[in-house]
């Protein structure tokens, strides 16, 4: 399994945990004990959320700086450089996306 899709799959599994326990602080009484707890847990799922795509951008930004600078390097006429820029093209896009979805 890819990286990407691995990231994916946990990025789901968390916004999973954090609808779920969501709708159970929802419907419990405001005087549960149970409740504080919950939320407690609610907030320091959504601090991993944060952190977790904070990270993500971060990994993704160094890449396609990385492949800037190989760019950089090539000659003009090199078929490389055509596939490092759709890379970086297709890098962004994924960027782009995560953003909207955020």
């Amino acid at each position: 399994m890819s990286d990407t899709k691995s990231a994916r799959i946990a990025t789901e599994l968390l916004t999973k945990s954090m609808n779920e326990l969501a709708r159970e602080i929802g419907v419990m009484d405001a005087d549960d004990p149970r409740r504080a707890e919950r939320i407690k847990q609610l907030w320091r799922l959504g601090e991993l959320s944060a952190s977790l795509k904070s990270e993500r951008n971060k990994l993704l930004n160094q890449r396609m700086d990385e492949l800037a600078r190989k760019v950089g390097g090539l000659n003009p006429g090199n078929p490389r450089r055509a596939q490092i820029v759709n890379e970086i093209l297709r890098l962004s896009d994924v960027v782009n996306r995560l953003r909207v979805k955020s």
